[in-house]
């Protein structure tokens, strides 16, 4: 791949981001700013592949932009968990009032810092990089040093949520990069014949879900409020109790399937 054409994959995927961007400042809608991180988490990725084949640790996301990426991903865990309360008819009065005050507070934030200045700088700093031409044997490499960092994290003892999380992180830069291969790196997309698509995609499935319920039972076991009705309080820790151990076992489910994946 040219420095030509990893400036314009660069430029294209922080168009993207800039409109969608644009679109959340509008409304905050779930579907929006899932396509908002998913945009950006692809972009990462891409600078993950080429920091990897060069000496140089740049590109990286400027701080600024990376205050926005993590405020809209508290709005989006707070409208999951909100979601997940409503189907499951579950009523928690006082935790359900804090996520829409925590969902409130963090559109006051986001709306404070954004600026299009902020997505014009990215793409300035980003687009305009020194940038080296990248062999195809590269994204080889890649999905052989992701595949062995998914294999060494499912070993750890004690192996953690943020182990786990830190697979799927893994498993989606793989994906990403297959993805954007398969449509702007023809010549690097025949070497992924060995690369399990489905099996990754299904991985980095089953731990979303398994981290978005992670994420929801540690907020329930963190919270604490005055004015929570006891009954409110005895149904926080059955929940608690109830998910943990469910976690427990598909955390462990999790890390065998990523055993049984061997690089190849």
């Amino acid at each position: 791949m040219t420095p030509e054409k990893i400036k314009e994959i660069i430029s294209e995927k922080i168009k993207e981001i800039k409109k969608l961007g644009k679109k959340i400042n509008t409304g905050f809608d779930h579907d929006t700013i899932h396509k908002f991180r998913v945009a950006v988490k692809s972009l990462r990725s891409f600078l993950r592949l080429l920091r990897m084949s060069s000496e140089d640790q740049k590109p990286k996301l400027p701080g600024k932009f990376k205050r926005l990426y993590h405020i809209v991903g508290a709005i989006r865990d707070a409208q999951l968990e909100l979601d997940k309360l409503s189907q499951e008819n579950i009523d928690l009065p006082v935790y359900t009032d804090k996520l829409h005050k925590d969902i409130k507070r963090q559109k006051a934030e986001w709306e404070r810092r954004y600026d299009e200045k902020v997505f014009r700088k990215m793409k300035k700093r980003l687009a305009n990089d020194d940038y080296e031409t990248i062999s195809p044997d590269a994204l080889e490499a890649f999905y052989h040093a992701k595949v062995t960092g998914m294999q060494k994290l499912s070993k750890a003892r004690p192996a953690t949520s943020a182990h786990v999380h830190g697979i799927r992180k893994q498993a989606k830069d793989i994906l990403y990069i297959t993805t954007l291969a398969k449509k702007e790196w023809k010549p690097a997309h025949k070497k992924t014949k060995n690369i399990p698509p489905d099996q990754l995609d299904q991985l980095a499935t089953t731990i979303g879900d398994y981290n978005d319920e992670r994420i929801h039972v540690e907020h329930l076991m963190s919270f604490s409020s005055p004015t929570m009705a006891f009954d409110e309080k005895n149904m926080i820790a059955d929940i608690c109790k109830k998910e943990g151990a469910k976690l427990k076992t598909e955390k462990k489910q999790i890390l065998d399937m990523v055993k049984g994946m061997g690089a190849k």
